[in-house]
């Protein structure tokens, strides 16, 4: 498989959903306005923001439990006026392990442009890495190419386990089946499909806020 199907294939793992309902402007038109720092690179916006508070004392627990937890950030750009879909997606898969033996968090992360593995014994290491992006990137300069000038903002959503074991082996075969190839037509409907889906309600913990109105350069 490619690294560009492998991080296809990252985000489809984080993001997917069987019976699922598309996430639209008015799905997060009422959730709070935090701060989200925005760079634009070449087009497209890099995100910073801190998400810490989404730790409730049984998020937590569950992470010194020994057992794997997901953290599943989403992102969605919207903009102000003439649209309710969303212009651009992005997505952060972060799995915590705490290794009560040797007394270590495991943490990996995965995002359209990074997959790694670290360890740390700092647990606000360990969720630094899941809860603070500082560049995360929603989309190119492709996706915001009819937006210069205009104002757009960023519904985000973080869920803890919001996926199945099951779920997650039948992307798994799904993927093995496509064998890494982008460009058919079946492949790519398929892949948008899951990816713009949120599964309501089946998440352990779920996060939303978005960011304020930010101008496209």
């Amino acid at each position: 498989m490619s690294g560009k199907a492998l991080a296809l294939g990252l985000l489809v793992l984080a993001c997917a959903g069987a019976g699922a309902s598309p996430v639209y402007a008015q799905d997060i038109a009422n959730v709070a306005v935090r701060p989200v720092s925005v760079r634009w690179h070449e087009g497209g916006p890099l995100l910073n923001f801190s998400a810490r508070d989404f730790l409730s004392k049984e998020v937590k627990q569950k992470l010194a439990s020994g057992l794997p937890q997901r953290i599943v950030t989403r992102v969605y750009a919207f903009p102000e006026r003439g649209g309710d879909r969303p212009v651009a997606i992005t997505a952060a898969s972060c799995r915590v392990v705490y290794d009560i033996w040797e007394a270590v968090y495991r943490v990996e992360e995965q995002t359209p442009a990074i997959d790694r593995a670290r360890t740390t014994r700092d647990p606000a290491e360990a969720l630094a890495t899941c809860l603070e992006p500082k560049t995360l990137a929603v989309g190119d300069r492709s996706a915001f190419a009819k937006l210069v000038g205009r104002r757009v903002y960023f519904g985000v959503i973080i869920e803890l386990n919001p996926l199945s074991a099951d779920t997650v082996q039948r992307i798994r075969r799904w993927l093995s089946r496509a064998g890494g190839e982008l460009g058919g037509d079946a492949f790519f409907g398929s892949f948008v499909s899951i990816f713009v889906s949120r599964q309501l309600g089946a998440a352990e913990r779920a996060f939303s806020f978005r960011s304020s109105l930010h101008t496209v350069p």
